[in-house]
């Protein structure tokens, strides 16, 4: 069995071409690294996105994904840009319209009505009696949770007032369409919050890596350090898991 990093590309500066080398979130794939080794995995491939450009390149098909097999695995630490340019927000991700990626946002779209980085709102299945289940971030400086509704709530909720509340999601599939390989996306909403929140379910939650489910998680980021050496602080984090939906 082989897990494979399904990357995508940094933000580019005008005329700046996409590279193998700049990738987002290394530090946050590498919290899941060790749990995954201690599963049975072994290290396969970066599978690289850079931004689709139609003037440039074709979309790849599915040909150029031959060597994934149906008992490997998809690991995505960059939160899945379903939606970025409809939004339109200025921190967005591109994506590359692969037929891979096509693929896994299909199964995304199970679970994630919406995602952008302003906005996160969860589908009927996994949200239909969460109170929290439409999501509204911070864009500027940080990703902290700004409002909040159930998906019949007619006005949003303040969070609370000069709180630092981030939000972490966590999914793990056993097959996505038409390669029947597992995928696992563990992501928040800020390339920091991201790294935060892979620490936290590695040393805390490396049992949901084997076990196929879509859970949300609150973060209290209220007493990180200016310039953190290592990722200690994290241990002193506190955690509430908002939402555990067992996938069959």
């Amino acid at each position: 069995m082989e897990y494979h990093r399904f990357a995508y590309s940094t933000p580019l500066r005008q005329g700046e071409e996409p590279n193998l080398s700049k990738i987002r979130d290394g530090a946050a794939f590498s919290e899941l690294t060790a749990p995954l080794t201690k599963h049975g995995y072994e290290y396969g491939h970066i599978i690289f996105n850079p931004p689709f450009n139609p003037r440039k390149r074709a979309e790849s098909g599915k040909e150029c994904f031959a060597f994934i097999k149906p008992q490997d695995l998809i690991v995505l630490t960059t939160r899945p840009p379903l939606d970025d340019l409809r939004h339109g927000d200025k921190r967005l991700v591109r994506q590359s319209s692969t037929h891979l990626e096509k693929q896994i946002f299909a199964k995304c779209r199970e679970f994630l009505a919406i995602c952008a980085r302003s906005h996160v709102q969860l589908t009927k299945a996994v949200g239909a009696n969460f109170k929290k289940a439409d999501l509204v971030f911070q864009s500027y400086k940080c990703a902290r949770l700004k409002y909040f509704k159930g998906l019949d709530d007619l006005r949003a909720k303040n969070a609370p007032k000069n709180s630092k509340i981030a939000i972490g999601f966590f999914l793990r599939t056993k097959a996505i369409p038409e390669y029947g390989c597992g995928l696992m996306a563990s992501f928040g909403m800020g390339g920091r919050e991201t790294l935060i929140w892979n620490r936290i379910v590695r040393t805390r939650y490396a049992d949901w890596l084997n076990r196929c489910a879509f859970i949300v998680g609150e973060m209290n980021l209220a007493r990180i350090p200016e310039a953190p050496v290592t990722l200690d602080f994290v241990d002193q984090i506190k955690v509430k898991i908002l939402l555990n939906h067992p996938i069959e």
